[in-house]
């Protein structure tokens, strides 16, 4: 009797050690799947806002292209039609048509004398309001397309026709920026009534389709951006993330197959249930069949050794070194090794794999505009394509003053308050940024240097408006100054040397008392190396 209670005590014993290490491990592995889950939803969300951010710069070059041709465009100018589209990589065909609606040339000879009277985009653009329409069937097929309408005026401002663009939707949105997700990965592209107009990589199967009752779609046509988890078009659980894109009621849906999300933590998981449950099995197999005497210390032993690998701690305690241990339970201890060492690889494998997930952001988070990424790589497109160019330079008056007198929380909120001012005045294809601490930039496609100290005076008097106490400040209310310069794109001149006239006459401008617009001279070559909009000098001398 005293040999069987024996017995069951060890075995009491060796349960409650291994249910520890059970417990210990399977709070670390659930732990690891909700980091791993969190670092999905991450990353989907970082893949949408790459693709919006690539559909974005192709759509401002496509609109300034485009209203680069609808400023000169005219009977005499359509055979100079297949030359502008070569060097547009995002639009795909080119059609001018009259006030009637019909095609009078373009890049698809076949596109000619066909009507686009009943289209949305060439009524809205004969009301002379530019935009971009996405239509369910092409002129010439049934496939799906994107197409923006510039109008054309008169010599009295009346519309008189107007010149689209189908924009490639390939090239809006690449396959590429999706493969980083795996083979299992899904992309969509859905209008405001739920119509696929591209996907990855079913897209001959989904092109065309009304997906508007699926759970991805469903969620992204209710908010503007997020995550779900829903079963997609062909029926696989997904982790979806979707935003809207810019200008438009289209979403970009991109979604990662779950089960590649989660299949290393459930391998592990697995692994370690098999490998705890054989151990217990054969421990207490081998308590019941070896003698008291040939077991208590091996399995005392075997136990400490378990406790250790549950707290994490390696084997080498010197009291176990002269230790007897029975041959038949080695291979059992060797396995609780192999579980362990391999349970603490995929821990430090998973969080190292989380910390490199990040993400690519296009606006700058302060102020909600563009940041001076995004201006540099819409300045470089424009700089090649636009035949006259435009550029202003603000900076907010004693704007250190304001921070040093009223605090940097302060200081934000009134950067935030200018930007949204200011962005509020831009319209149209031009582009303003945050370049600076207290610096912005505008910049002004096809712009005169009229219509930019136009627009100029315009911005200035938003900023003043505002009324934003600045008491360290002589003036009143806060402040900017602007300098204007603009020019025509050629050889020997850099986007640099526009820049810098711009940052000159903004300088005049702080010489000449602050809250002033000054106009640049004209812009000549500084003697720089091919820049972009990154190559200005001076600013410092006309902070403040």
């Amino acid at each position: 009797m005293r040999t069987v209670s024996l017995r069951v005590r060890l075995a009491a014993f060796v349960i409650l050690a291994m249910a520890l290490l059970v417990a210990e491990r399977t709070s670390s592995i659930v732990g690891l799947h909700q980091e791993r889950l969190a670092a999905a939803r991450t990353q989907v969300l970082d893949v949408v806002e790459q693709g919006v951010g690539n559909y974005n710069l192709a759509l401002v070059a496509a609109r300034s292209m485009l209203a680069t041709v609808a400023s000169q465009v005219g009977e005499q100018f359509c055979p100079d039609l297949p030359a502008i589209l070569a060097v547009s990589g995002s639009v795909e065909s080119l059609f001018v048509a009259n006030a009637d609606g019909l095609i009078v040339c373009g890049t698809t000879e076949k596109a000619v004398g066909l009507s686009v009277a009943n289209r949305d985009y060439f009524k809205i653009a004969m009301r002379g309001i530019a935009n971009l329409d996405p239509v369910p069937q092409r002129l010439l097929d049934p496939m799906p397309a994107i197409y923006l309408a510039q109008p054309l005026f008169d010599d009295d401002g009346m519309p008189r026709g107007a010149v689209m663009a189908r924009l490639g939707i390939d090239e809006l949105f690449p396959k590429s920026f999706a493969n980083q997700l795996g083979s299992d990965a899904e992309a969509i592209v859905v209008d405001a009534a739920g119509l696929t107009l591209t996907a990855f990589p079913d897209r001959h199967q989904l092109v065309g389709r009304t997906l508007a009752g699926t759970g991805p779609v469903r969620a992204a046509m209710a908010r503007s951006q997020g995550t779900v988890t829903a079963a997609g078009p062909d029926g696989r659980m997904r982790l979806y993330g979707f935003g809207r894109l810019p200008a438009s009621n289209m979403h970009l849906i991109v979604g990662i197959d779950l089960t590649a999300v989660t299949r290393d933590v459930e391998r592990a998981t697995w692994r370690a249930g098999a490998t705890l449950l054989a151990a217990i099995a054969m421990l207490l197999a081998g308590l019941w069949i070896a003698g008291e005497r040939l077991i208590v210390a091996p399995v005392q032993a075997l136990s400490r050794r378990l406790t250790r690998f549950g707290q994490g701690k390696r084997d080498d305690d010197p009291r176990e070194g002269g230790r007897v241990v029975i041959t038949e339970l080695a291979p059992l201890a060797s396995a609780f090794e192999a579980m362990a060492e391999e349970l603490t690889h995929r821990e430090e494998a998973l969080r190292s794999a989380n910390r490199r997930l990040s993400s690519l952001a296009s606006l700058d988070p302060l102020t909600g505009i563009a940041n001076r990424r995004s201006f540099d790589a819409v300045f470089a497109v424009q700089w090649s394509t636009a035949r006259h160019l435009g550029v202003l330079m603000i900076d907010i008056d004693d704007f250190k003053l304001y921070n040093d007198h009223y605090g940097h929380m302060d200081g934000d909120r009134c950067l935030h308050r200018i930007a949204q001012a200011l962005a509020g005045a831009v319209a149209g294809t031009d582009v303003i940024a945050r370049i600076g601490g207290e610096e912005f930039a505008v910049l002004l496609p096809g712009a005169t240097l009229a219509s930019a100290a136009e627009l100029a005076e315009r911005l200035r008097l938003a900023v003043e408006e505002l009324g934003i106490d600045h008491a360290p400040s002589l003036r009143g209310p806060v402040t900017v100054s602007i300098g204007c310069a603009t020019c025509a794109p050629a050889p020997g001149l850099y986007g640099g040397d526009l820049m810098l006239a711009a940052d000159q006459a903004l300088y005049a401008a702080k010489q000449a008392g602050r809250n002033r617009v000054r106009l640049g001279g004209s812009v000549r070559p500084a003697g720089q190396g091919p820049g972009t909009a990154s190559a200005t000098a001076g600013r410092g001398a006309a902070g403040g």
